[in-house]
């Protein structure tokens, strides 16, 4: 993690924290995060997770598991309740990759994501938004720093953010994405977390990661038969065609208030990339979406099934919205 300077840690603290009988002052959790922080400039972590995601009335629980090597290169693998890995999310210093083992599959783009998206997973990410985010709030209780800090930006589904550390080792506890009710949406519980951690180069490197694999290790989810799904989120709009060119292929026309094409199939091993396209977080379910000049699309990948969203007039929020909408269903 780059450094962060003890000026820019006062100005994210002092003005938010919340000072009253018990809890400690802005300057005195300033410092204790300051050096924490710096710590993390030469030092590799690693932490187990359970992420919770409740939307569309559906409940669905990952398993997170994040390998993190100073100063910029990560590993973040997403899987079912067993940990059965599905997909990784990996950042090396040849650009940003989501990779599906079981299914061989490789999508490569530019960027960082962490800098954007990744706070929720990244422990030194969450370091950094803490002390540099306007308008925080800090309480202490039961030994615990709670934290609250606005979305930015704030999205339909998502407008506060709720990180938990441990107040003596600064630890991660629980990280909360909360809807405009106050409710959490998203709920990431730390199991585990311990630094000083050695990897090996491979660790990080997609191809090794596909390579160990085989079709015949693809886990239960992904051996499921092809069935198309139709998404629960429509905006106004309502299914107009569907065609099967193949036994494992389908696409489907939406039209009404907005316009867009579905298409899932079965994919195919092997890597593809766009230098435009950036990673999406789907709570435990990556996406890589693309901005054209006249065309947006998004893809992601969920039960051995690949996806992709090609609309006009549909903005990146209500493509993520829809794809969501598509993560707990069972194909017809």
């Amino acid at each position: 993690m780059r450094k962060v300077t003890a000026v820019v840690l006062a100005l994210g603290l002092v003005g938010g924290v919340v000072v009253g009988c018990g809890v400690p002052t802005g300057k005195s959790v300033n410092q204790k995060i300051q050096t924490q922080a710096q710590q993390l400039d030469s030092t590799n972590y690693q932490s187990d997770a359970t992420m919770t995601v409740q939307m569309d009335n559906n409940t669905q629980t990952y398993s997170v598991q994040v390998s993190y090597e100073s100063p910029t290169t990560y590993k973040i693998a997403l899987g079912n309740q067993d940990k059965q890995v599905h997909q990784v999310i990996v950042h090396n210093d040849n650009g940003m990759f989501i990779v599906s083992p079981s299914l061989q599959k490789v999508f490569r783009f530019n960027g960082d994501w962490a800098k954007n998206q990744g706070q929720i997973y990244l422990y030194d990410q969450l370091l950094k938004q803490i002390t540099t985010t306007k308008n925080v709030k800090m309480s202490k209780a039961n030994g615990e720093y709670i934290f609250n800090l606005p979305v930015t930006p704030a999205s339909d589904t998502i407008s506060t953010q709720q990180v938990v550390l441990d107040s003596k080792t600064l630890q991660p506890k629980t990280v909360k994405l909360l809807d405009k009710d106050g409710k959490p949406a998203v709920t990431l519980t730390f199991t585990s977390f311990s630094t000083n951690v050695k990897f090996k180069q491979t660790d990080f490197d997609p191809q090794s990661m596909v390579s160990s694999q085989t079709k015949t290790t693809m886990t239960s989810d992904d051996e499921q038969a092809f069935g198309y799904v139709e998404p629960k989120t429509l905006f106004g709009t309502k299914l107009t065609s569907l065609t099967q060119p193949s036994e494992t292929s389908a696409v489907m026309k939406f039209g009404g208030d907005h316009h867009y094409l579905l298409q899932e199939w079965r994919p195919t091993p092997g890597q593809q990339g766009d230098p435009e396209g950036q990673l999406v977080d789907m709570y435990g379910v990556p996406a890589m979406y693309t901005d054209g000049d006249n065309v947006s699309s998004l893809t992601w990948l969920n039960n051995g099934v690949e996806y992709a969203i090609t609309s006009n007039d549909l903005n990146q929020e209500q493509m993520e919205q829809i794809a969501m909408s598509t993560l707990s269903q069972v194909g017809k």
